[in-house]
């Protein structure tokens, strides 16, 4: 069914009205109709033509949409679609896109009141262009990072696909807007002597077990954190990473790895499964000690009590440690591209790496190709001198 309309004459201009459908119903069980007013931009006078020609074009403009009209403000869609992709997704996911709502997109959207039929590409610019410009950060300090600004306008995008699959929308305008940039983290990696440095600083400290697994594995965060004793096996000496350790507000739980190729199963190495062992041993003796104040729950990386190390918490405390040693300011995280970064100096293949670490493909792993340091250089550039005949 088409959508109707009819000129009307306000403050000596030509308006288009629509006659547009909702999703609602009358008491008598009949569609409700509500009325949209678009100005045409002509003055009354001598202009009732192309006034006409402006109403046909929006009618056929609406009746392609073929959805029902929707006058819910695009802040208020986005805090409707938070709750509805809640149970659907990653705790750490959700935290990200509440962040991102919460923070940004309804403090800059809800004053203006912006219908979501009624969102454009512009809107979307101007809005990004707020974030670049002004001190945009929630505590006022700063602008945001164009890196940030990405996964706002990710958050953006997805809610709008989902309004589009709805019928709520027609198009996604976010797949055309303009964003940012995003510059690429260039991360730093220590080598193998800071390495060691590394995890002497962390020695008898309450983050020393999941340092040094990563140090040794690079595993990611939630990773090493959800490692199980049931995941180490003693008898062939091997790990399997196969859960990852989330944080929620409610507390902690374990889910899947993140992708396929994220499960994987690791020899351990002899010093390492000697260390696993000994602290092996030291939990079950802090367990015989604390009898049932002791919280048995088979996780690697606990307290005293058995009560596993959170997230944030090994987070918060690396970063801290870095920055009162004398090593490179790195992430934890940077932990795995070290791991990565090393293996490929000491010669092993980049498909070994990508097995090690689990990288979901070769290209991932290449990327550490940049952090190979002097040494591996200065052997390509010996062989290439004893092999190149050059005149001089």
């Amino acid at each position: 069914m088409g959508v109707s309309g009819s000129l009307q004459v306000k403050d000596g201009k030509y308006y288009a009205v629509l006659s547009l459908r909702t999703n609602e119903l009358t008491k008598k069980g009949k569609i409700k109709y509500r009325t949209k007013w678009i100005s045409t931009g002509f003055e009354v006078k001598g202009n009732k033509k192309r006034a006409k020609e402006f109403l046909n074009e929006k009618c056929r403009e609406y009746s392609k949409r073929n959805v029902d009209y929707c006058d819910m403000y695009f802040a208020d869609y986005m805090v409707e679609w938070l709750d509805e992709i809640e149970p659907e997704i990653r705790a750490n996911t959700y935290r990200g896109y509440s962040g991102n709502v919460g923070n940004h997109i309804v403090p800059y959207f809800y004053p203006r009141r912006i219908k979501i039929q009624e969102l454009k590409v512009s809107d979307l610019e101007d809005f990004y262009k707020y974030l670049v410009f002004e001190k945009s950060k929630s505590d006022g300090s700063e602008p945001l990072s164009p890196t940030t600004i990405t996964h706002i306008h990710r958050c953006i995008s997805k809610a709008l696909n989902d309004a589009a699959r709805k019928g709520i929308i027609t198009v996604n305008v976010a797949t055309l807007a303009r964003k940012p940039h995003s510059v690429k983290f260039k991360s730093q990696y220590l080598n193998e002597r800071q390495v060691n440095e590394l995890l002497k600083t962390v020695k008898d400290t309450p983050i020393e077990v999941p340092v040094t697994i990563c140090a040794v594995f690079g595993l990611r965060r939630g990773e090493v954190l959800g490692l199980k004793w049931k995941a180490v096996d003693m008898e062939n000496r091997t790990i399997t990473i196969s859960e990852t350790l989330q944080q929620h507000v409610g507390g902690s739980y374990t889910s899947p790895p993140k992708t396929e190729s994220s499960y994987r199963t690791l020899p351990i190495p002899d010093k390492v499964f000697q260390y696993l062992l000994a602290q092996k041993r030291k939990q079950e003796s802090e367990k015989r000690l604390l009898g049932s104040g002791y919280i048995d729950n088979d996780y690697v990386c606990v307290w005293s009590d058995g009560k596993v190390i959170t997230p944030n918490y090994l987070t918060k405390n690396f970063h801290q440690m870095i920055v009162e040693s004398d090593l490179p300011n790195i992430r934890l995280h940077d932990l795995r591209h070290s791991v990565a970064s090393n293996l490929l100096n000491m010669g092993f293949t980049v498909v070994q790496v990508q097995e090690w670490l689990g990288h979901s493909s070769a290209a991932t792993t290449l990327n550490f190709y940049a952090h190979v340091d002097k040494t591996s250089k200065l052997n390509i550039s010996r062989t290439l001198d004893t092999k190149l005949k050059i005149d001089l």
